[in-house]
């Protein structure tokens, strides 16, 4: 998982950085700025717009460990019933298994958005 708050730590020093390097107003209203100026102005306001988005992104937690253990024991050895999973003994999942596992997890990455 991607720590939200250290991206956005890193995205601001970074544009601390770049900040002492941008030019000034007169520079920009004239036309006289340069190349590399230019250059860093852009990577400053990408930067920036990207920060301002991570911001809208709402962050959730999710019990990984806990998740997997509730799948597997729900539909391979517990009580409750999903599909072909009905009263399961203990074997190796099969390729059937493996789909079903994948799918529930994609599923899971989606609502956790």
């Amino acid at each position: 998982m991607i720590d939200k708050e250290r991206v956005v730590a890193e995205i601001e020093k970074r544009l601390d950085k770049l900040y002492n390097l941008l030019p000034d107003a007169s520079k920009v209203e004239n036309g006289n700025i340069t190349i590399p100026e230019s250059y860093n102005t852009g990577r400053y306001i990408a930067l920036e717009s990207f920060r301002k988005f991570l911001d809208t992104l709402e962050v959730k937690e999710v019990n990984l460990d806990k998740e997997i253990n509730d799948y597997i024991s729900n539909n391979f050895f517990g009580s409750q019933t999903l599909g072909f999973f009905a009263n399961r003994t203990k074997e190796e999942p099969n390729d059937q298994d493996i789909a079903l596992c994948a799918k529930h997890f994609y599923e899971l990455g989606l609502k956790s958005k």
